[in-house]
Parts: structure tokens; sequence; C-alpha cells
């Protein structure tokens, strides 16, 4: 309930919210204190006075936990699973210092919080039961666990999205995640190996060429990019503007949300732009991989994996074609091990936060002084005047991170007012959804697409401006503003931009990020000789332009470094082992289709299967 309001969430709209959450709240519970029971059982009949204190100071931390898993949910509006297994330790460290979270006020909170909790449980001693309540109170709860855990109601029925989430119990859900990470593992079968050579899809088919390989197939991909662009002078330049949070619910035409990035809408208005467009991750872990390579994903994301399974990328086939790569982020380039992907690619330059000029200044510092490092123009400024004076041509690459929680900008109080006044000026609403909860999330939006703005202006006084194509896109939409549905996270625009450019289009056709990399390649491999090997192991189809909404591509996605659970082929999407029909704008809708279901799960496993086999054999290339 206090989810709900924080986040102006009408619960009692939807009455299988509370109910489900309530019987899993009660179910978490009777399952700690049966196991509680157990442990003071048997540990009071040896030292009594250790026992007691031991389950006492446990449930407290338990307790608190489940306080803090609430508070983590009402950030993120995303529960804290597994995936939190899979960060370095410095990784969470930033995390938690970015939400303001690691400060001395907070340290001395937790602990006088746990002084509370503790005492309050002490007052048990004072709970007296005897006689028959000493056996029928505990009956009792076992009989309802019983019931709860053997036969579980079904109440979250219908329920997806945000919904699903705000039913769950935040503790049981992590507790479940974990008893998944740490003692069940996933067999690898390899009957993949039985099935067909050829991969049907209308744009073209992958010939598979090799079953110790499973992803290995023929380099045929068509050019389909070509006839948008008039002739380039020489093999052109590639520039990557990869947003930070950019997701099509609040960018771009027919944004459900209302759209907060004016500039990049005029510019998609002249470009080739995907509206169905899906990131191969809900996190940024795997924008690199899935962008530039259309890479497995590994247990955790293909940039975790120790060492890398020997792999392609475009960035590592153009440095061999004499190309010079280069990449800038305003943080820390350790972050996700960008760094290490990239220096496996060959790249010539990477900029992080230790290599800014000295005018330039940080992020502004939360107020226990942690910054994520420069903001976004200060990233694009100092990006412009390192990037090389070279007759290679170039690849440059620009992360942005200043749509990041914890959302602090320069300028805040200016960019603050630019909400308020496009809330009033366009009149942006949505039934559930109130956009002034935001203000913060929606205000970096806004930054981030003034800061590519400036960008652009500055690029168009190059030389080789007329010489480059542009591709922007978001690595995942923002999970702080509340989601419409499961594949919602995933909804990223696709803009490709040049000056180039015959004419604009906009598709509908669904797409991804693993489709840019064998896209892009087949245009410079058709045009201007780029040398690209005859044996590929891409995951990606090609960039598909139909204006029509059609879905020709089938992919697995992977919400974070743990939770893999979303796979779709053609117009059909499983989720969390439920189905669903998409529709244009990446729309879905429950159906109830067993048999279509039970096809989809299979080829899902199968697609795991792969995966897990290529990444733990090193088996993705010979």
């Amino acid at each position: 309930m206090w989810i709900g309001k924080t986040h102006d969430i009408n619960i009692l709209s939807q009455p299988n919210i509370l109910i489900t959450n309530v019987l899993e709240t009660i179910k978490w519970t009777l399952y700690t204190l049966g196991i509680f029971f157990l442990i003071q059982v048997f540990l009071g009949m040896v030292i009594p006075r250790l026992s007691y204190f031991l389950v006492k100071a446990i449930f407290s931390v338990l307790l608190l936990t489940g306080i803090g898993l609430v508070m983590y949910f009402s950030k993120t509006l995303v529960p804290l699973g597994a995936d939190v297994y899979s960060y370095s330790f410095s990784d969470i460290k930033e995390t938690v210092m970015a939400a303001g979270m690691l400060n001395l006020y907070t340290v001395f909170g937790i602990l006088g919080a746990l002084v509370v909790i503790y005492w309050m449980l002490s007052l048990g001693r004072y709970i007296k039961i005897k006689g028959k309540g000493a056996w029928i109170i505990p009956g009792a709860a076992f009989f309802v666990l019983v019931v709860l855990m053997v036969l579980p109601i079904n109440t979250s029925k219908g329920l997806t999205g945000l919904s699903d989430f705000l039913a769950e119990n935040k503790s049981f859900f992590l507790y479940q995640e974990s008893y998944d990470y740490f003692a069940s593992a996933e067999n690898i079968y390899f009957d993949f190996y039985l099935s067909s050579t050829n991969d049907e899809n209308q744009l073209f088919q992958k010939e598979y060429m090799d079953t110790q390989y499973p992803f290995l197939h023929k380099n045929n991909y068509p050019d389909l990019l070509g006839n948008y662009f008039e002739p380039f002078d020489s093999a052109p330049n590639l520039v990557f503007v990869i947003v930070e949070g950019l997701g099509k619910a609040y960018s771009g035409p027919n944004a459900y949300l209302g759209s907060w990035t004016p500039f990049l809408d005029s510019l998609g208005a002249h470009s080739l732009y995907w509206k169905n467009n899906l990131s191969s991750t809900g996190r940024t872990f795997g924008v690199l991989p899935g962008l530039f390579g259309g890479l497995p994903f590994g247990e955790h994301g293909f940039m975790e994996a120790t060492p890398y399974p020997k792999h392609r990328t475009l960035l590592s086939v153009l440095k061999e074609n004499n190309y010079q790569i280069n990449y800038f982020i305003g943080s820390d380039k350790h972050f996700d091990n960008a760094d290490t992907f990239m220096q496996y690619q060959g790249v010539d330059m990477i900029v992080d936060i230790h290599n800014f000029d000295g005018d330039l200044k940080k992020s502004p510092a939360e107020a226990n002084g942690f910054s994520w490092g420069y903001a976004d123009k200060e990233n694009f400024k100092n990006g412009l005047r390192k990037i090389p004076s070279t007759d290679k041509p170039q690849v440059n690459i620009f992360q942005t991170m200043s749509s990041h929680s914890p959302f602090v900008i320069p300028q805040q109080a200016y960019y603050n007012q630019k909400v308020t006044s496009f809330l009033e000026a366009k009149q942006y609403s949505h039934p559930t959804i109130s956009l002034n909860k935001y203000q913060k999330e929606l205000a970096s939006i806004m930054y981030v697409d003034d800061a590519i703005k400036d960008f652009f202006t500055e690029y168009e006084k190059r030389e080789d401006f007329e010489n480059t194509i542009f591709i922007i896109t978001g690595d995942h939409r923002l999970p702080e503003i509340p989601m419409s549905s499961l594949i919602d996270r995933f909804h990223v625009p696709l803009i490709i931009y040049s000056e180039k450019l015959k004419r604009p289009k906009q598709m509908a056709a669904v797409t991804t990020h693993f489709e840019v990399p064998t896209s892009l390649l087949a245009y410079l491999d058709n045009n201007f000789g780029i040398k690209s090997p005859e044996k590929v192991a891409w995951r990606g189809y090609v960039l598909d332009t139909a204006q029509e909404f059609r879905s020709n591509i089938k992919h697995a996605l992977m919400r974070n470094k743990y939770q893999f659970r979303d796979y779709f082929n053609g117009e059909y999407l499983i989720s969390d082992d439920k189905a669903f029909k998409i529709s244009d704008n990446m729309n879905i809708d429950p159906i109830n289709e067993p048999t279509l279901q039970e096809k989809l799960s299979t080829e899902f496993q199968q697609y795991k299967n792969q995966d897990g086999y290529v990444m733990n054999n090193n088996a993705i290339i010979p």
C-alpha cells in the first residue's frame, strides 16, 4: 500500500495484488518461523542462552533486510533477486553510493533499527502460552503453511509486469532466487546437434556449418541499408551514442508517457527510425556485447565471462580493416568490465573518468559525496576534443550516464522547471502513472536530450560530418518509472542518421540490437570492400526496413545478470512462463494457447542450451 501511494498506483483497483502479497507474506513468515523453531529446539537443549540470542539476532537482521528490500523496490520498481550475486563488490559499492545510501546516517540508522527490533522481539518472553494452546497454535500454523506451499492458491492469475512485482513478497522473492542460484544448476543438453541446419526467416536464412560450433554460419547477410544512402567519399565514420535509460515509453512518436526528447524526435524525423526496437538486456551490462557483437549471454552476461570465448564483433572486424576505434564514457571504465571487453576488440583509445580535461566539471554529488563521474554534456565535449585527427575511418562510441539513478544533473532546478512546463504545456498524462512523481528521472532525460543536441551542433562543424553515420539507441528503459509490461524494459528506440541519407523512413518491423552489427557490416562490405569473415556466429539477423508492423526474428532477452526468462519468436513471446501476443508499439496481450507455449518453451530451452554450451566450451567460433 505504501509503494502504491508513493508511486500513485491504485492497488485497491487490483485486489489480486493485495491478496497475493498477503498470502506470500504469510507463507514466508510461517516458513521462516518454522526454521527458527527447529533451530531453537536443538540449540536450546545444548546452549539455551546463546540459542535465544542467535535466533533473535538473525530474525532481527531478516526483518531489517525485508524492510530494506521493500525500500529498494520502492526506488527501482523491480524486486532484488539473485542478480545481486553477479556483481562485483566494487560495482555494488558504486551503485549503493549512487543511491545516496552509504553514509553515517544510514549506518547509525541500521544499527539503531537492529537494536529496536531486537528489543521488540525480546518482549516475547512475557507472552506465555500454556496447555492446549502450545500445540494448537503451532499445529494450525503448520497446516496453513502446508496448504500454501503444497496447494498454492493462484491468486496472481492475470497479473503481469509491475502488478506481478507488486504482488511478490520481496523477501520470499530473494529467497527463491537465491535458492535457485546456489542450489539448482541448469543442465546443458546437447540435443541441439539434431536441430535443423537452416534458420527459417523471411529476410534470409542462416546456413549453419558445424555442429561443434552451434552458432557458426555463412556470412551471407544481405545489404538492406545500401539503398538508403547516397555515395560516400570514402568508407564512412561510425558514431554510436548509447543513451543510458532511453526507453521508447518516453521518447519518440506515440510514446505512451509522452515524448521527453524533443531533439531526438526531430532528428528521428530525418533518419531511419525503428520504433519497435528491443535491447538485448534489461540492464547496461549487455549493451556492448549485443550492439557490437550479437554475442551469447553466458551465465551472468558475456562481459562477466573469464576468460572470454574466442569471438568477433563489428569493432574487431573494422579494426582489422584499418578503422580507428575510440570509446568515451564519463564514468569508470571498469564498471561491468567495459574496458576489458573493449580492449579485447582492439580499441585504440578508451577515455573515462580519469581522462577529462581540467576545465570540465564532474556531475553534482549526492550528500555522501559520491558522483558517477562527468555529466553527459562534459563527456561529449571531452570526447570531441580527443577524437584523433587521422586519415583512417573511425568508430567513435559515446556512452552516457546522467540519466541513471540517483538522477543528479547539472542545472537541476532548470530542468525540473522544464519538466513542469512540459507537463503544463503538453498536458501529458497517463491513466495510472502520475508523471509529476518522476520529475528527477524525466529531468535527466531532458538533460541528455539537450546534451545530444549540443553534441550534434558541434559535430556539424567537423569536416567529416557528411562522411559519418550516427547510430543512437538506449541501453534499456528506466525501471524507476513504472513499466507497462514485461517487455517494456527492453523497448528502446533505434535511430540511424547521416547527411547522406536519401530519405527518412520510420520502420514498424520488430528488430533488436543484435541486428545492428550484422546490418552495418553487410553495408560496409557491399559498398566499401570491407573484408569480413566468411564464417560468423552473430546471433542477429538484419534490420527489417518494413514500414508496417511485423516480426520475422526470434531472440532471447536477458533482464539482468541472473534472470534469463524472456524469449520471442515472431509475434509471440513467453515471459515468466506466460505466453503473449506482440502487436505494434510492442504491446503484449496474454494468450491461452498451450501448444504454442510449449513450442516456445522448447525453443527457449534450446536457445539456453546452445548459449551455455558455446560459453562453457569456447565454441562460438573456431
